[in-house]
């Protein structure tokens, strides 16, 4: 089949960093409706969003299908995302915009990494595992920098709800990165597909056969209470967004930059996605962080650039 070219190195990381932007505004864009349930909001923007993927692209759907081998890849990879969108919601309202978003995102390396190590039995590079340590230490600053008590506009967490949402997010981390390894085999060249096949087929894709139950899902919710979009006037025009910018725009980027790096390595570049929440939390959101949390979003960047300067042999 005739594929996508993949990026260079250098286009998929500047990729992945303008979707982290667009992914690090979803919890501030989602604390403006309150009133919808988190897994209505997930299951909307990542079920319409891939529905908007997968219809724009039907003829690379299609070739990736007839790739042998790619069914159990797909399938696998679509499980991971359906679980990732309904859980990640419920972790940031639960645990907090900053807090959520920093688990769940933080740990999705640490994951991509194991399951690279456990099915390819590819170890991962020393500079992977520095850049990690050092990602993981700033995310556990950020963690201690968080307070439990009242934040800003009186938003008061219950810390078994706070322990609860950092299970969730831990969930979604390991979904997120089952969902990029899944995309990322899919891309590489194999026995069964020498040529590898183009991260917009692929993607799409994936997001396509996710958003199948993630509708049903939405449905199901719209029946059972339809008066909490109803009572949300910003509802229409935050999902929107939500769907526009963060899933399709944000996850055609991570398409690319996946087309030109190892899954582990691109997850770790994600992680500059909770710097941008933890911003939005606090200016937007009105969420608080101690000086010690601004420390590690200083050490969360350091570990980006770590991973940067990382000599590659391609």
């Amino acid at each position: 089949m005739k594929t996508t070219p993949h990026a260079s190195y250098g286009g998929g990381v500047v990729a992945l960093l303008l979707a982290c932007t667009f992914w690090g505004t979803t919890g501030m864009a989602a604390s403006f409706i309150p009133g919808i349930n988190p897994i209505a909001i997930g299951a909307s923007t990542m079920g319409i969003g891939g529905l908007i993927l997968g219809l724009t692209a039907l003829p690379g759907v299609w070739l990736t299908c007839k790739n042998i081998g790619a069914i159990p890849l797909v399938l696998l990879g679509a499980l991971g995302l359906a679980v990732y969108s309904t859980v990640f919601y419920i972790g940031m309202s639960w645990a907090g915009v900053a807090l959520g978003n920093v688990i769940a995102l933080g740990s999705a390396p640490l994951f991509a990494g194991l399951i690279e190590w456990v099915v390819d039995k590819q170890r991962p590079s020393g500079r992977w595992l520095i850049a990690t340590a050092i990602t993981v230490a700033g995310g556990t600053m950020l963690v201690s920098g968080r307070n439990f008590g009242e934040d800003g506009g009186g938003i008061v967490r219950d810390q078994n709800m706070v322990t609860l949402g950092i299970a969730l997010a831990l969930i979604a981390g390991f979904a997120y990165a089952l969902y990029t390894y899944m995309a990322n085999k899919l891309m590489k060249p194999s026995a069964d597909r020498p040529q590898g096949i183009g991260h917009r087929p692929v993607i799409s894709t994936i997001q396509l056969v996710s958003a199948v139950p993630l509708i049903v899902v939405l449905i199901a919710l719209v029946i059972a209470d339809p008066d909490q979009f109803a009572n949300q006037p910003l509802a229409i025009p935050v999902m929107a967004y939500l769907v526009l910018f963060p899933t399709a725009v944000g996850h055609l980027l991570l398409a690319v930059g996946l087309g030109a790096m190892p899954a582990s390595r691109a997850a770790v570049y994600t992680l500059f996605e909770p710097v941008v929440a933890v911003v939005m939390a606090v200016l937007v959101v009105g969420e608080v962080i101690s000086p010690i949390g601004w420390i590690g979003l200083a050490v969360v960047l350091a570990g980006l650039f770590t991973l940067t300067t990382e000599v590659r042999s391609r």
